[in-house]
């Protein structure tokens, strides 16, 4: 095997996703320092400035369509200024990758919630919780609390891990960067919440358009990995919902379907009930001590595909 070739394949877009995986797994990086923190404080206070209640509908959707534009184009704009003039172009493309891949605030805080729980400490698991969703965590039962820990992570292998890696390979890092910043909105504008019923369906919807290849593909992943299980829970037909994206529901059940674990059913946000379908399984609370296995087994998963990709790279390599 020649230099240049060895060259190549660990320079290619499949050695640099997998060095990316590994690092954001294994580096702390603190979450003030992380630029998302800064994007997250710019589109709350520009969501304060333009989206004013009592305005008219289609005025609140216009503005959260331009409120949209203008904070990618924050993001973006600089994001391909810097990586187009760059000398050492995989490098930054590297780093906007794994930007794009920030995952250990969601475990961090899923973790410490499961830790709280299983010591009976209901409202620091809450707090905990609280903190990376925008669902009401004040009232959860225990049941409750066990549910939206497995839901936030399953959510994240979909959303920081799977969906920026798919952009990554499509479109390259400007792309990951792009669908992340789509999440990240999704986050701080949902549309469950009244105040941005309205503001936040241009997000919504480029949420649903951006993550619904990755969702169906993933899904399809966990399914035939739920083949080789026991004792399977009946697959329901999907209930679309207009509040909580299907995608999003699609993979929640597929996941509950492969793990065999309760999942889905109302959430209470802002004080007020949002129906969703509730997808059968064992209690949540029984298997939240495999909760964390199962992350990582997605994890190994995701490293496994690059390896073998790697492999086929080096193999069938002109």
């Amino acid at each position: 095997m020649n230099t240049e070739l060895l060259n190549d394949i660990l320079l290619s877009p499949v050695t640099l996703a997998l060095l990316a995986l590994l690092a954001e797994r294994w580096f702390p990086w603190p979450e003030q320092w992380h630029p998302f923190a800064v994007f997250r404080l710019m589109a709350s206070y520009m969501s304060g400035k333009v989206n004013k209640p009592g305005r008219p509908v289609s005025q609140q959707r216009i503005a959260g369509f331009l409120a949209w534009l203008t904070m990618s184009l924050l993001v973006l704009l600089p994001a391909a200024i810097v990586f187009a003039g760059a000398e050492v172009e995989l490098a930054i493309g590297w780093l906007i990758l794994l930007v794009s891949l920030r995952q250990q605030p969601v475990t961090h805080a899923v973790r410490l919630a499961d830790s709280h729980l299983q010591r009976r400490r209901k409202n620091a698991a809450r707090a905990w919780l609280s903190r990376v969703t925008w669902r009401d965590c004040d009232l959860l039962s225990e049941h409750g609390i066990a549910k939206t820990s497995l839901e936030l992570r399953a959510a994240s292998i979909l959303e920081h891990r799977f969906t920026p890696l798919f952009f990554w390979f499509i479109g390259g890092p400007l792309a990951a960067l792009g669908v992340r910043t789509v999440y990240e909105l999704t986050q701080i504008w949902p549309i469950a919440q009244a105040r941005y019923r309205h503001f936040g369906l241009a997000t919504h919807w480029l949420y649903t358009i951006s993550h619904f290849f990755p969702s169906f593909l993933l899904s399809l992943a966990a399914r035939f990995m739920a083949l080789f299980q026991p004792n399977k829970p009946k697959l329901q037909s999907l209930n679309r919902n207009s509040l909580f994206p299907t995608v999003l529901l699609s993979w929640l059940q597929s996941f509950s379907y492969c793990h065999r674990v309760s999942l889905g059913g109302p959430i209470q946000v802002q004080g007020i009930r949002i129906a969703r379908q509730r997808f059968d399984g064992r209690p949540a609370e029984l298997l939240l001590p495999r909760a964390q296995r199962w992350q990582r087994q997605w994890q190994i998963f995701f490293i496994a595909c690059l390896v073998i990709a790697l492999f086929a790279l080096f193999i069938y390599r002109p």
